[in-house]
């Protein structure tokens, strides 16, 4: 799928992605960076959607005020992930729906082995319900930094917060999951 994009906003990140990566600029090209964000973007709002259309949607909605504000982006990824966290909320806000691990990405973890699925969905629900049960900004650090492998600096601009408070809450969520796969099941 081709995404529409500015070029010249990606060159900053291209170069960034060339040097972690270390390749050349000709082993880059913008629309392989394009369409790793617009899958990053996807994948993001899919785990707070838990529907896949609605966030292909939001991801081209990112891509659209992307363009729209072409030259004013200082950084893109963390610009790209706080855009899509907006237009998140502003969906689930108008919904009143709450994300959950969609069935899709379940399945495709397991494929065809349907006692390993069996498993694996009751491990998965399990462990959605003790990181549901945190608070929102607990879950939403933990998606950001363990799901979509952003930075602490990144998470820090994404949410508006300083480093440190993302740090904290980072280490707090991890914790009181600790804590809580820690405690046998009949306590329960």
């Amino acid at each position: 799928m081709k995404i529409p994009f500015c070029s010249s906003i990606l060159l900053g990140e291209r170069n960034r992605y060339q040097s972690l990566n270390g390749v050349s600029s000709a082993d880059t090209p913008p629309d392989t960076m394009q369409n790793e964000l617009y899958e990053a973007i996807c994948r993001y709002a899919a785990r707070l959607l838990s529907d896949s259309e609605e966030a292909k949607d939001v991801a081209q909605d990112v891509f659209l005020r992307l363009e729209e504000n072409r030259g004013k982006i200082e950084q893109l990824r963390p610009w790209a992930y706080r855009t899509a966290r907006n237009l998140v909320i502003d969906r689930l806000r108008k919904s009143d729906k709450r994300g959950t691990m969609p069935e899709e990405i379940l399945a495709a973890a397991t494929l065809f082995n349907p006692v390993l699925l069996t498993e694996k969905k009751e491990e998965n629900e399990m462990i959605q319900q003790k990181i549901n049960a945190l608070s929102v900004r607990h879950r939403e650090v933990l998606r950001l930094k363990f799901q979509e492998g952003l930075k602490y600096a990144e998470i820090a601009e994404v949410l508006g917060e300083p480093v440190t408070t993302i740090a904290w809450l980072i280490h707090e969520a991890v914790g009181l999951l600790r804590k809580e796969f820690s405690q046998p099941l009949t306590q329960k």
